[in-house]
């Protein structure tokens, strides 16, 4: 991919634009790698949220795509460094986990990691959107930021309820049963 050419920022409205097509490469990359995310995935309730996800980032798109209308502005010109930096992680970390369970938790680690940086994202663009008073926008980014917070509420519940127990109690497992084959063999 070619990098794009920078624009410069003289305003607050030029950093929202910046802000705003960050959240929009960022979402586009994101939904590039959930269909992946979701054939790593080992849980069934996992598999469930991650597409759920997805259809939630192609609506943000769509709002994204809303907003620059109404801001009569195009969406292209910023490529999301963090998100790309975050995904490229994810995959890392995935491929280096050693049994389902574990890489369950990780990924939902990953997919937190990137619900925070949009987040973080969503509500600096509020701020600026509020701040230009353009509350039309900031409506609009703010049904984003609410998905974006529920989705982090999910992971966190299916990661504290089911996927971290069971990746304790299966690495445990593991362990023992590795030290016991261990000692079975002869010296």
């Amino acid at each position: 991919m070619a990098k794009e050419k920078e624009t410069e920022i003289f305003d607050l409205y030029d950093l929202m634009l910046e802000q705003l097509r960050d959240l929009y490469d960022g979402e586009q990359q994101q939904l590039e790698a959930l269909p992946t995310f979701n054939k790593k995935a080992f849980s069934f309730e996992l598999r469930e949220i991650i597409e759920w996800h997805e259809g939630e980032t192609k609506r943000q798109l769509v709002r994204l795509d809303s907003i620059f209308n109404i801001l009569q502005e195009q969406p292209e010109g910023e490529h999301c460094d963090g998100i790309k930096g975050l995904i490229s992680e994810a995959y890392k970390l995935h491929a280096r986990c050693q049994n389902p369970e574990v890489c369950d938790a990780a990924l939902i680690t990953a997919i937190q990691h990137i619900n925070h940086y949009e987040i973080a994202g969503y509500g600096t663009a509020i701020a600026y959107a509020k701040a230009l008073e353009r509350h039309e926008v900031a409506e609009l980014l703010l049904k984003s930021l609410g998905e974006e917070r529920q989705a982090d509420y999910g992971l966190s519940d299916l990661a504290e309820g089911q996927i971290n127990p069971d990746a304790k109690w299966s690495s445990l497992i593991k362990k023992i049963e590795s030290r016991e084959e261990q000692k079975e063999r002869p010296a």
